[in-house]
């Protein structure tokens, strides 16, 4: 019986807030290209079932609300029957596969206890995490698994001891990978495929001899992006990349986002159960958001560790930063994936330009409403230059936003949230009108 599955996390720590109250100056990119989608002010969410118990502890009403309340929804090769289960109870749903880039899993094999050992006697299963199944590349393609600078053998991930990496920046390992995903995708009817760990630094998971600076790993990832975006456009199938410590590296994201359908952000604006980035720091986060509105890629990002307790605060933090600077494309996901999780999605009708500065705050306008976000370090208060409904349904005209905080409000004329909203203003005060 397989184990659960896991998603890769690339976190070497939080990022501390800044001590002291800083002023913000941050040229935010505009959306480049045609104007923004008519319901830019929309946020949809995206979910990952990739945990083997809760797939199958998921009963068929609460995979239809999955369905209903999510943009995509990404699952394990094996678990492909649910696709029509998802699409009947919303045609519209993308359903995604998960394909890990850089690694190989040394359980996806058909022994009965899941464990390919020397592969002995052992084949790998029909249905794989990666596009390469273990057991194929030692016995065709050994050179494949990339050895440690430290030691010169085959290594596994560190943390993930059955996931061995690869030599993701070979055409040849990129050719079959391909291959074999697209073959995955033909064959079951994948509506696209998430494409973890592109990595971007040496040490992610432990030091390859021929990949040993942060240089060679983003050139062979991208070089692999390359072919793996080409490939899956011309397939009619979507792409996400997920990019590890993206912001480290500026510039890289925009670079990055050309090949793909879209990319990845696992810990936008926190690693933790609370907000994290603020400052210059929330900025960058914001032009990743910004770009890929430009590009009109279909990013994902995602708040928070992977945990039910992130707080409040940290979801309104980043629902209202993905609406500063979306044009509708983007998703988004905060904390623990799960068939109970709440749903961040919101809908404010059609913007009215783009985000601008109040104070130290920043805000965006919308049709039926408006996202105001506080990324400093110090309170601020918002005013809002009309008359808005909070959460409680009191008519205000300012907010009074907590560091590193975020608030939407509707018009006066409509109601505050409908049913499949989620809590957001627990934190700030709004001053009365």
């Amino acid at each position: 019986m397989r184990r659960a599955r896991w998603k890769a996390v690339l976190v070497a720590g939080t990022v501390a807030l800044a001590g002291a109250s800083v002023a913000l100056n941050l040229a935010m990119p505009r959306p480049a290209g045609p104007g923004p989608p008519a319901r830019a002010g929309v946020v949809k969410a995206f979910t990952e079932m990739l945990d083997e118990a809760q797939v199958r502890g998921t009963t068929p009403a609460r995979w239809a609300a999955i369905a209903r309340t999510n943009a995509i929804v990404v699952l394990n090769s094996w678990d492909f029957r649910l696709i029509p289960v998802l699409k009947r109870a919303n045609p519209a749903v993308g359903v995604w596969v998960y394909k890990d880039l850089s690694g190989v899993r040394s359980d996806d094999c058909t022994a009965r206890d899941g464990e390919c050992g020397a592969c002995r006697g052992v084949t790998d299963s029909r249905f794989l995490s990666s596009g390469i199944g273990y057991c194929w590349l030692r016995r065709h393609h050994p050179g494949w698994l990339l050895r440690a600078a430290a030691t010169g053998r085959p290594f596994r991930f560190r943390g993930y001891p059955d996931t061995w990496e690869t030599d993701y920046g070979s055409g040849a390992y990129q050719s079959q990978w391909i291959r074999n995903v697209l073959a995955d995708v033909r064959g079951h009817g994948w509506d696209g495929v998430a494409v973890d760990n592109a990595l971007t630094t040496a040490s992610a998971y432990g030091t390859a001899a021929r990949y040993p600076t942060d240089a060679s790993v983003q050139t062979a990832t991208l070089s692999a992006l390359r072919r793996v975006g080409r490939a899956l456009r011309a397939a009619g199938a979507g792409s996400v990349a997920n990019v590890g410590y993206a912001t480290r590296f500026p510039g890289l994201w925009q670079r990055w986002l050309g090949p793909v359908g879209g990319l990845e952000q696992e810990f936008y604006l926190s690693y933790t159960t609370r907000p994290d980035a603020v400052s210059t720091q929330w900025g960058a986060y914001e032009s990743e958001v910004s770009s890929c509105a430009g590009q009109h890629k279909v990013c994902w990002f995602h708040a928070g560790s992977y945990s039910a307790t992130v707080t409040p605060q940290t979801r309104g933090y980043a629902l209202a930063s993905l609406l500063l600077a979306t044009d509708g494309r983007q998703l988004l996901s905060v904390g623990a994936f799960g068939p109970a999780a709440p749903t961040p999605r919101v809908s404010l009708g059609s913007s009215r330009g783009d985000m601008s500065r109040l104070g130290q705050a920043w805000r965006r306008s919308f049709a039926s409403g408006v996202a105001v976000v506080n990324p400093a370090t110090s309170s601020s208060v918002a005013y809002l230059g009309g008359s808005y409904v909070n959460e409680a349904g009191h008519r205000v005209s300012a907010v009074l936003l907590p560091p590193a905080s975020g608030d939407i409000l509707r018009t006066a004329t409509r109601r505050p949230y409908g049913p499949q909203g989620i809590a957001l203003t627990n934190y700030p005060q709004s001053v009365a009108g």
